[in-house]
């Protein structure tokens, strides 16, 4: 945004300030300026000259021979101009001038000229040569007309004064996404008032008398997308040119000076910060709306393109037709012309959000939809409507008839406390309490009372969508302040990095399992419905988090299972030959459990654990070759439970006993086993076994595969976090003993092993491990012979025969209670 330091001097003193000084420091306060430039004409020695004499060019029906009077005596010209005539005061450049030349834009400097056999002995200038084609001097095309514009110009006159060329400095600002009040020139002067901590001369336009008519009315449809409209109207309107001083400041803003009544809207939209539009209201039916466009509806705007609208689009309409794109771009059925006599002038305050995605469905952003975006002073818009009116009545002959009015344009206010210590404790200098008052108070916060130790402020409407907080307000205090007076320094204290229990186990994990020969892998936690056919996988889609506006139904929600996504990941090596995958992802899951608010997504988040194993437990192998089974993927999950010794916690349960055998698809019903998280209440964390024959033979695959999953969440939950202790190594004998028995072929090995364990005293029992089963012939159907190791050690004595025998024959005799079908073997 170009902003004049002229314009900004009528609300803050400058004119001892150097432009430099102000750049730096609105740069260092956060309102980036780019450029500093300053405005001087785009010629040089261009004098005032009175027509004389036009004759005819001897040589061209076109050109014309014009007789000048410099004042100092007669110059002849070739022009062709249609537009001059005897007596008109016109710009003239001698030779050693400088203009704009027409077609490129760039200065140059004029020389001798022989234009069809006649020596030129200078220029006539237009207001393109000039560079003076914004101020909008004229209609037509040709010599600026110079007596027509200042009747008392004098002869001789250098035209760079004639045209007003006062001295001034624009300088271009960046202001933020979250900055609308920066949009304007109060704003920036507020912002410099601080700085230089200068008084600021500004005061909103009100009306002190009711302006409420009943001539026209306006209605708010979508409250959501509007929460302020209002209609000025004013009659017997008279368009014509601005004045000169507007023209100069609206040029040097960046904005095309076109008439009075634009012009007008155009200033108070860059004064305040609140864009206005004009509408001819004698081209409305007495009834404004603003709503939601209907999908599909066309509207023409002011560029005469056919814009075709969407939901998203903010459309302000009469009874029958739209008429104007809410904040972004006027509709051409209503524009102003030179016919205009009645106005029906608009001030709104249409939402940030809405805004841009009104804008970006019609294909336009205009200087009116980046302030909208950014969010606009709600409180200004009906002074900048009353300041626009003030402007109207001086400058365009305007009656004001009424003002009417939907929505509210009043905020809550916003108290915030500040704590004099806590500035220093953020910022880790001293700021005098004092001066932290005079900043916030010159940044238009208002001081509602306090004592040495805090204050009370009140939030400005303008600011009432960035400064929320206490935080928020030492921000202020330390940018106005100068982020350079704040000295570096590191650390009162060095604090040692830690090392979550999580991040321990997970790295464990990934150990034991690339220990095991699995390589980890990585896939999109996107996914969609036909990944999820393709293997048989049911998901809830009431509670899915889906992606809106997909680009493919392949990656249309966030997933609920990484089975989906290992198995298609195994699918893609073995089409692709790699008939052996051993393979892993630890990854998250995602499930919606509550509406999002402010603070919590709604979305529940776990950790999975997710693999698959299918093909030869070791490539390298030449002779023997062995395939994975159900037990290399229970042998990989035992080793994960003792290394994080959980294994006391763990249980495993067949499926069918469990409510994972519910809809199951994937899973081979009578080879996979539930892992059982012990405790109060116990709960199922995962599960291992084969893939279901049936998805084997859809997936083409000619090989068993094997999946297993784990809640991570939950099974870090029951690791404790232990710190190694030093043991002394035992200084007697371990003894071992063998025992072997037949016994009911449904006994688990597990159920044998407490019973073992409850049977030997515990300062002496070390363990047990299964080494023998033997099923077949001299074995009767129904039974099974096991033979167990016992492990038994006295850290303080040898073990005698005596008390060794005493165990064993605990062991036997707790066996047969337990068991009735039991027979030992010797």
């Amino acid at each position: 945004m170009q902003v004049s330091l002229n314009w900004l001097n009528e609300f803050v003193d400058l004119s001892n300030v150097e432009a430099t000084q102000i750049a730096h420091e609105l740069t260092m306060s956060g309102l980036e300026v780019e450029a500093i430039e300053d405005v001087k004409p785009s010629f040089t020695n261009i004098k005032t000259v009175k027509i004389e004499k036009i004759d005819a060019h001897p040589n061209s029906d076109r050109l014309h021979l014009v007789t000048v009077n410099t004042g100092s005596g007669l110059k002849t010209v070739v022009c062709g101009a249609q537009n001059i005539q005897v007596g008109q005061v016109v710009p003239y450049a001698s030779v050693g001038s400088q203009v704009l030349d027409r077609k490129t834009g760039e200065m140059f400097t004029l020389t001798p000229a022989v234009i069809r056999g006649v020596e030129s002995q200078g220029m006539l200038c237009s207001a393109d040569e000039l560079g003076v084609s914004e101020r909008n001097y004229q209609e037509e095309d040709g010599i600026l007309i110079l007596n027509r514009i200042f009747p008392d110009v004098q002869l001789g006159q250098d035209v760079k004064d004639v045209l007003g060329f006062e001295k001034d400095t624009v300088i271009d600002v960046a202001p933020t996404a979250n900055r609308g009040d920066q949009m304007s020139v109060i704003g920036v002067a507020r912002e410099l008032s601080s700085l230089f901590n200068t008084p600021l001369k500004f005061n909103p336009v009100e009306c002190t008398k009711d302006l409420t008519t009943d001539k026209f009315k306006v209605e708010i449809k979508d409250k959501d997308v509007c929460k302020y409209y209002s209609i000025a109207l004013l009659k017997n309107i008279k368009i014509k040119s601005s004045p000169d001083w507007m023209q100069k400041r609206l040029i040097a803003s960046g904005v095309r000076a076109i008439n009075n009544v634009v012009d007008i809207t155009n200033y108070v939209m860059l004064e305040y910060g609140c864009p206005l539009h004009a509408f001819d209201a004698d081209k409305l039916d007495g009834y404004l709306c603003v709503r939601r466009a209907e999908e599909g509806e066309k509207i023409v705007t002011l560029d005469e393109v056919e814009r075709t609208l969407t939901t998203d689009s903010v459309l302000i309409a009469t009874k029958d037709k739209g008429v104007c794109l809410g904040g972004v771009f006027g509709g051409a059925n209503s524009e102003i012309d030179d016919n205009t006599t009645s106005l029906a002038l608009e001030a709104a305050y249409f939402t940030p959000a809405t805004n841009r995605k009104s804008a970006r469905s019609a294909g336009y952003r205009s200087e009116a939809s980046a302030r909208f975006e950014r969010g606009i002073d709600i409180e200004a818009v009906k002074p900048a409507l009353m300041r626009a009116m003030q402007l109207l009545v001086e400058y365009a002959d305007a009656e004001v008839v009424g003002v009417v009015e939907d929505g509210e344009n009043k905020l809550e206010p916003i108290e915030i406390t500040l704590r004099y210590p806590q500035i220093k404790r953020m910022l880790g200098c001293e700021i005098a309490s004092d001066r932290c008052d005079n900043i916030l108070e010159n940044l238009g916060f208002k001081k509602l009372g306090g004592n040495a130790a805090a204050a009370k402020f009140l939030v400005p409407s303008f600011r009432a969508y960035d400064v929320t907080r206490e935080i928020d307000l030492i921000e202020e205090i330390a940018r106005i302040n100068g982020y350079d007076k704040i000295s570096p320094t590191l650390p009162a204290k060095a604090q040692t990095p830690t090392i979550t229990l999580e991040e321990k186990v997970i790295k464990r994990i990934h150990e034991l399992l690339l220990s095991a020969g699995l390589n980890e892998i990585q896939t999109s936690s996107l996914i969609g419905k036909p990944m999820l056919d393709k293997f048989k996988i049911d998901y809830d889609d009431e509670n899915a988090v889906k992606v809106l506006n997909a680009a493919s139904e392949d990656y249309s929600m966030l997933r609920q299972t990484l089975s989906a996504s290992v198995l298609n990941c195994m699918k893609y090596n073995f089409d692709n030959g790699q008939k052996n995958f051993w393979a892993y992802e630890i990854g998250k899951t995602y499930i919606k459990t509550a509406p999002a608010d402010e603070k919590n997504t709604g979305v529940k988040e776990t950790r999975v654990l997710e693999g698959v194993l299918t093909g030869e437990v070791q490539n390298s192998k030449w002779q023997v070759k062995t395939s994975s089974d159900f037990y290399t993927v229970k042998g990989i999950m035992e080793n994960i439970f003792n290394d994080l010794e959980v294994s006391r916690r763990i249980k495993l349960a067949p499926l069918e006993e469990t409510e994972l055998s519910k809809d199951n698809k994937i899973l081979h019903p009578y080879r996979t086993a539930v892992v059982m998280l012990l405790g109060k209440k116990p709960q199922p964390i995962g599960y291992f076994g084969q893939v279901h024959p049936t998805l084997i033979d859809k997936l083409k695959l000619n090989q068993d595969a094997f999946l297993f999953n784990l809640n991570l969440t939950e099974l870090i939950s029951a690791v404790k976090e232990t710190v190694p202790r030093f043991k002394h190594l035992p200084q007697f004998p371990e003894v071992r003993r063998d025992i072997a028995f037949i016994i009911n072929d449904d006994v688990t090995f597990d159920d044998i092993q407490k019973v073992i364990k409850s049977s030997v005293k515990q300062n002496i029992f070390k363990g047990s491990e299964i080494f023998d089963v033997y099923q077949g012939e001299h074995v009767e159907d129904g039974f099974k012979s096991v033979a167990f190791r016992i492990k038994m050690q006295d850290e303080n004595a040898t073990l005698t025969d005596e008390i060794i025998e005493q165990q064993m024959t605990s062991v036997r005799e707790k066996l047969q209670k337990t068991y009735a079908q039991i027979s030992f073997r010797e």
